[in-house]
């Protein structure tokens, strides 16, 4: 599928599979060639990197010192091969009869960006790892091409006595983790709704904080240690369990009166109006989180929005001022 056009250096890690002037079809190293370099190469790339597509089509930029630009990945030959296509029929002949280098990449990229914010639903104002964490995570899971991504975090699912590096990832209504290591591939998905208990943890026997414990539903029992970020991470997946929750209750809720006799819905039942929203979408869940407490500390309304902490330990009576 065609992706938010952005900057790709050339590596080692991908081979040619056809290309022209332009543009350049490229597969990776560790979906082909022997086993023992696919192993290692797709090892390597999954520690240094989120999951890496099996296929990519690139800009060659001559002007610009021969850098590359991504407009497209695929996991499979058939899916980039469509792509490819495509190009080949709608945009490479235009290119051909543009003469001048950046009038032909300004070209390219208005045309793929336009095509993967109409068709694809992506984001233009996330930054391009996040893109990049966005496209692996709908490729490695069948999630829908509607499911937002949250965020993610490096870390490592310790399973049998043995660490899993990899990568979590946190999305509106799932729980999702990837790892690939000398070729053992290990990929957990359940949805958030099936979290029954969430606690931090410790790793290394009990010397290093930075582990999460998952337990679901049917029994199962996650540890993710090698968190960088532990305590983040924890508070945005508690935040999302919660907001799942609530859907929850709320759908049951409405479900359970909306068929009884002179039932009309309450204003504080009807969906309230779309407040304006910055940032991403992680930033606007942890936003939430901090409302959220604030209201409940101080008994206040719903509505109520906390926009800044300010230090009060110059004022009488040391604390914090919230506005």
């Amino acid at each position: 599928m065609f992706v938010l056009p952005a900057p790709a250096e050339p590596s080692a890690f991908w081979s040619d599979v056809k290309y022209t002037d332009n543009f350049v079809l490229q597969q990776s190293v560790s979906a082909g060639g022997g086993a023992f370099l696919r192993n290692v190469l797709a090892t390597i790339q999954n520690v240094l990197e989120t999951k890496p597509p099996a296929f990519r089509i690139v800009y060659r930029h001559i002007s610009a010192g021969d850098t590359f630009i991504l407009l497209g990945a695929g996991e499979t030959r058939p899916e980039i091969e469509a792509d490819w296509k495509w190009l080949y029929e709608n945009i490479m002949p235009v290119v051909c009869d543009l003469d001048d280098p950046a009038e032909r990449a300004s070209f390219v990229v208005t045309k793929i960006r336009f095509l993967a914010t109409a068709e694809g639903g992506q984001d233009v104002s996330a930054d391009r790892k996040m893109r990049a964490a966005a496209t692996t995570f709908r490729q490695t899971f069948d999630v829908g091409r509607s499911e937002n991504l949250v965020t993610y975090y490096s870390c490592a699912l310790q399973k049998n006595f043995m660490l899993h590096q990899g990568w979590l990832y946190l999305s509106e209504h799932f729980f999702c983790f990837y790892s690939y290591m000398f070729g053992s591939e290990k990929k957990v998905i359940f949805e958030l709704r099936d979290i029954k208990d969430l606690a931090k943890a410790k790793s290394m026997g009990g010397v290093r904080d930075d582990a999460i414990e998952v337990v679901t539903r049917d029994g199962s029992r996650y540890a993710f240690s090698n968190l960088f970020h532990r305590d983040e991470t924890f508070d945005m997946l508690s935040q999302l369990t919660a907001n799942t929750m609530k859907r929850v209750l709320l759908n049951s809720e409405y479900a359970s009166t909306q068929h009884q006799p002179g039932h009309k819905r309450t204003a504080s039942a009807q969906s309230a109006p779309a407040a304006q929203r910055s940032g991403s979408l992680a930033e606007q869940i942890a936003q939430q989180r901090r409302n959220e407490e604030f209201q409940g500390e101080f008994g206040l309304p719903g509505s109520e929005t906390l926009l800044a902490v300010i230090d009060a330990a110059s004022m009488a009576i040391p604390g914090s001022l919230n506005v």
